[in-house]
């Protein structure tokens, strides 16, 4: 440190009370120049700033309240460099709360000088800026439903105040003016946003703007050293008290002897290692147990002090200096201890704000600790201190969640490495893993946990752990759960919502205070909409959905404030339950329940676009969990959960159209419920030629095997001829619509060729997938457990009629290629042309040899036409498949083996598309004066002669999936 430094801080040692003034101000002076000669924003420089900074606070603490011209630059400088460790070193909030109210009194001083005053207000300026533009966040995300944000017309108008004042007065330097004018005119930009006047926000103009003022600000550092004026320059201080007292001199003590430190070395790492040794209080340890005794001890470090540690460890990071990787790892060591340790310290300005996000110091350090894993082998000594650091990174109140969440996994399987681990390594490995199953949504293994974790853990956050996994653990059996007061104020409610009981339910939420933070509100308007009290979930459900992260709480809670808004049913509440949805339906963790009937909902009201957007995100969402509400309060309580899936991409109308036209289809019918017990159907048409959304209808539903109601044919009579694809949903696919009598006797089937998807989203997946012939490379699945005898013969025609060269796995009247295990299948499937499987299938699962089963949710690699003898899978088209043959429902044996010829004859011998070759076979079935072809088996002519073809219940089973 510099000599001038060291005698001014020797020369305050000796003095008290306001006489301490003017060495503080030149003290604040020579720290704040040796900070500028340092570099703004380096990390090295921390600690420099935040040494004058202490400075300054208690110069401006010893000046009263008044018309003392040295309080108005004390302020000003103080709240100047509290601005640049906000903005330059990633300040906490309260750094910019204390710049803007000592900035705001400075601009008060008429006595202040042009400079400071200038800069001043325009600093102060930047900083009611930056927090009006925080605000922005909240309201973008909900699409501004809840009108402009709270607070931020107030600073955004502050701040354009300040900028004219700058313009104002005396131009000091042609950047300041052009920057304060640029300032301005962003100001005057963003205040459409703010005050709800949309239409005034011109975001290309805005953008120009940003880049004009990064320009600037390159160009404006040499010119705030103006700032850095002499100390004697200043006016004389107004020391308070008699003109003719004499100050109390104390005794003079000697000077105290500076500390022995180690030589400064030369390297970022030799600095970083010597603030270390200087803090710890045995600086002969090795780096590592010093780095432990920081953690673990309470030992008193000045703020000042703390930051030129993090600095000098920041700059040993970002050096990378030669060394073995060790080294490197030991050098993020002490980066990750030394931000926990200034998390867990309240230095200037630094400390919790209040607000529900992870600190970021916390998170950097986590990712610190992560980086040094790859770099500290588990044998080392350091890597038991390098687990133990993981614990200063939880968060005391709520553990399992937070930064740790992200490096859980690869601390887990790190500790299990180190031989002969402690037992805090231990608890903490086992705590990891325990993270890592609540965030994956996997079984815990909660006895493993609390036996590792000691009766008085270090941390003492492991405890807290515990109780919240054993929580989790009692809430997924769906135990009852011990409302411990350790668990907070929901544990009651998480109780009552467990046992159904609503009188608890009402009393747990009539004992919780007024205004909760987001998270908790969202859960307790979500249990007032439960209670079917909309007018309480409003209020709640709407102030959380404005103000929370992306996150799937947030997607839910736009989803029940579409239904509270749905269920009040005021003036105005359909408008708003359809904007609240139309945010849902953009947020991470998609919903497919909750998607589906939303489109029912905008099927109801006419909203065709809305209705497309809900109808896609249902189709490419899964189902969740039952009962989401208590598993929402159960995260809320414990900070955690499973992770929010990421947001649908559904496609749009145009690119569906696209893919409709390359699979040559007229266009894409949606049907879907329009009620919850599904009595009414909407009907929403995209058109292939013209990209057009229609709502065609809102119709009653009724099978078209036993009712002639006119609605269905009504809709579907509209074509007569060419290709229809069906997006049937919410049970309506169980409706055999190739069977709807369109007039003059005719069924849909004889004049359109239908085809079964689940989404547009699909057809576009179809439309870029490759067509192979049938006949390329044909694969055959028969009898595999010798339980269906039947096929075999079955298979044997189709063989030698159509598929000579193809491979057959199972049992079979000729040589096989295998015996038809899972694992036979597999190794096949790639590149299959067409797969015909006689084998028995079962909720999705295909019956295959050896007693085993193959779920076809985890098949991969298929292509082609897969065939089944009996029920219908259409998941194999997540596959890969192009297309699926299969069953509505059962038929007799003889008759789906006539069929299914028909369908292989018409693939191979007519060379028709899948779909065509279904919608053949069920008209050649209609056609009473059906032509048989010449080598049909006599079994299948059996069955021609003793079967009325004709009968909806046979040949409208026979579906098709797929392009």
């Amino acid at each position: 440190m510099d000599d001038d430094v060291t005698k001014l801080q020797d020369d305050l040692s000796r003095l008290r009370g306001p006489a301490r003034l003017p060495t503080l101000v030149r003290l604040g002076h020579k720290l704040s120049q040796e900070y500028w000669r340092a570099g703004p924003g380096q990390p090295a420089a921390l600690g420099k700033l935040s040494s004058a900074l202490e400075a300054w606070r208690e110069a401006y603490s010893l000046t009263g309240a008044g018309d003392d011209p040295a309080r108005g630059q004390i302020a000003a400088l103080y709240g100047w460099l509290l601005a640049t460790r906000y903005t330059a070193h990633g300040g906490a909030p309260q750094d910019r709360q204390v710049a803007m109210s000592v900035l705001a009194e400075a601009t008060k001083f008429a006595t202040l000088p042009p400079v400071h005053a200038t800069m001043a207000r325009l600093i102060l300026g930047q900083l009611f800026l930056s927090r009006a533009v925080e605000t922005l966040g909240p309201g973008a995300r909900s699409g501004f439903l809840g009108g402009p944000p709270a607070g931020g017309s107030a600073d955004i108008s502050e701040a354009a105040r300040l900028f004219r004042g700058v313009l104002a007065g005396e131009p000091l330097n042609p950047d300041i003016v052009t920057a304060a004018r640029t300032l301005l005119d962003i100001t005057e930009m963003i205040q459409p946003l703010l005050s709800g006047d949309l239409a005034r926000f011109d975001l290309g103009r805005l953008s120009g703007l940003a880049s004009e003022l990064s320009r600037l600000q390159r160009g404006m550092g040499p010119y705030l050293s103006v700032l850095n004026a002499d100390p004697m320059d200043y006016p004389v201080l107004d020391m308070p008290g008699p003109a003719t007292e004499q100050p109390t001199i104390p005794p003079r003590r000697a000077t105290p002897a500076a500390p022995t430190r180690p030589s400064t070395s030369a390297s970022a790492r030799g600095a970083a290692r010597e603030q270390l040794g200087a803090l710890a209080a045995d600086p002969v340890l090795a780096v590592w147990e010093q780095a432990r005794a920081l953690l673990t001890t309470d030992l008193t470090v000045s703020a000042a002090d703390l930051d030129a540690f993090v600095g000098a460890a920041a700059n040993a990071v970002t050096a990378e200096e030669d060394g073995p990787p060790v080294e490197h790892g030991l050098d993020r060591l002490l980066l990750a201890v030394g931000l926990c340790l200034r998390h867990r310290r309240d230095g200037i300005g630094w400390g919790d704000d209040g607000d529900e996000t992870t600190d970021a110091a916390l998170s950097t350090a986590a990712e610190h600790l992560a980086a040094a894993s790859d770099r500290v082998p588990p044998g080392h000594p350091a890597a038991i201190v390098l687990v133990e650091a993981v614990g200063a990174v939880l968060d005391d109140t709520r553990p399992l969640s937070g930064p740790i969440m992200d490096i859980a996994d690869s601390f887990s399987s790190y500790a299990e490495k180190i031989p002969s681990p402690p037992p805090t390594v231990t608890a903490l490995a086992e705590f990891c893993r325990a993270v890592a199953a609540l965030r994956d949504d996997v079984p815990l293994d909660l006895d493993a946990f609390t036996t590792a974790v000691p009766a008085d853990p270090w941390p003492p956050a492991l405890s807290v752990a515990v109780a919240h996994a054993r929580l989790a653990a009692a809430v997924r059996a769906g135990e009852p759960i011990a409302t411990d007061p350790a668990l907070g104020e929901l544990a009651g409610l998480l109780d009552a919502l467990l046992r159904d009981d609503r009188d608890a339910l009402n009393a747990s939420l009539d004992a919780l205070p007024g205004r909760q933070p987001p998270r908790v509100a969202a859960v307790l308007g979500a249990v007032r909409l439960k209670l079917h009290d909309p007018g309480a979930a409003i209020p709640l459900l709407s102030r959380a959905a404005r103000a929370l992260n992306d996150s799937g709480l947030r997607t839910r809670t736009w989803w029940r404030l579409a239904e509270a808004y749905r269920l009040r049913g005021a003036a105005g509440d359909i408008a708003l339950s359809r904007d609240a949805g139309v945010n849902a339906l953009s947020g991470p963790d998609p919903d497919r329940r909750r998607a589906a009937r939303f489109a029912g909902w905008m099927l109801t009201d006419g909203q065709a676009e809305d209705a497309f957007v809900a109808l896609e995100v249902a189709g490419s969402s899964p189902e969740g969990p039952g009962d989401q509400l208590i598993r929402d309060v159960l995260s809320v309580v414990i900070g955690t959960g499973p992770r929010a899936a990421d947001a649908a991409d559904p496609p749009t109308p145009a690119r569906v159209a696209a893919a409709l036209r390359e699979l040559d289809a007229a266009a894409l019918l949606y049907l879907h419920p329009t009620d919850d017990a599904g009595r009414t159907a909407g009907v929403l048409c995209l058109h292939a030629g013209t990209d057009r959304l229609d709502l065609l209808a809102n119709v009653p539903v009724a099978d078209p095997l036993t009712s002639d109601d006119p609605g269905l044919p009504a809709v579907l009579g509209r074509w007569t001829s060419g290709n229809l694809l069906i997006a049937a949903t919410g049970g309506l696919d169980r409706l055999a619509l190739a069977a709807v009598r369109t007039g003059a006797g005719r069924r849909l089937a004889q004049d359109v060729a239908l085809s079964s998807v689940t989404s547009g989203a699909q057809v576009v997946r179809l439309g870029a997938r490759p067509v192979t012939p049938v006949e390329a490379e044909p694969l055959f699945v028969v009898n595999p457990r010798g339980d269906r005898d039947s096929s075999m013969a079955d298979v044997l025609v189709l063989r030698r009629l159509f598929y000579p060269r193809s491979a057959c796995l199972g049992r079979s009247l000729e040589p096989v290629d295998a015996a038809g295990t899972p694992d036979d299948l597999l190794k096949r499937l790639p590149g299959v042309s067409v797969l015909h499987l006689a084998c028995g299938v079962r909720d999705d699962t295909l019956e295959l040899a050896e007693g085993r089963t193959l779920d076809m949710a985890g098949l991969h690699g298929g292509g082609g036409l897969a065939v089944l003898t009996e029920g219908t899978a259409p998941r194999l088209l997540n596959a890969g498949f192009t297309g699926i043959v299969g069953w509505r429902w059962e038929v007799p044996a003889p008759f789906a083996a006539l069929a299914l010829f028909m369908v292989h004859l018409h693939l191979v011998d007519r060379r028709l598309a899948p779909a065509a070759a279904v919608n053949a076979t069920q008209r050649w079935m209609l056609d009473t004066d059906r032509v048989l072809p010449p080598f049909l088996t006599g079994a299948h002519l059996h069955t021609v002669t003793t079967t009325d073809l004709t009968q909806p219940a046979l040949w409208a089973a026979l579906v098709y999936h797929g392009r």
